[in-house]
């Protein structure tokens, strides 16, 4: 079973997100401060997917279900010895301080980015 995520805002204290998150935290501010964080927005549905450049690859986020799929992830979190991974935490962090790369595509495209993602896991 999963742990509840602290929640991160705004307002939320780095020093107490550093020490709940340790080196996640760390990892996860120097995405954000890369700028490694991207928001695809597709018109005209609305629909929004949420990607984080990492060292490997991108990884592909659904926040509103706290998943990422990174190893850290699946090894660390899924086996509770993480409460989240960095891609996670910087995604959190940028849609809140809204600090992101906001890419605005197509509906068309959609299905394709989705099958480059499928190609990069396997």
């Amino acid at each position: 079973m999963l742990k509840a995520l602290e929640p991160i805002t705004a307002t939320s204290d780095p020093a107490k997100l550093s020490k709940i998150y340790g080196s996640r935290f760390t990892k996860a501010w120097e995405l954000l401060k890369e700028k490694r964080v991207k928001k695809y927005v597709f018109k005209p549905s609305g629909r929004v997917m949420w990607i984080v450049v990492g060292k490997e690859r991108e990884y592909l986020i659904y926040p509103a279900v706290g998943y990422c799929d990174c190893d850290d992830f699946f090894f660390a979190v899924m086996d509770g010895k993480a409460l989240a991974c960095q891609h996670l935490i910087a995604q959190r962090l940028a849609e809140q301080l809204s600090d992101y790369d906001l890419v605005e595509v197509e509906d068309q495209q959609f299905n394709a980015l989705m099958e480059d993602k499928r190609h990069i896991m396997l």
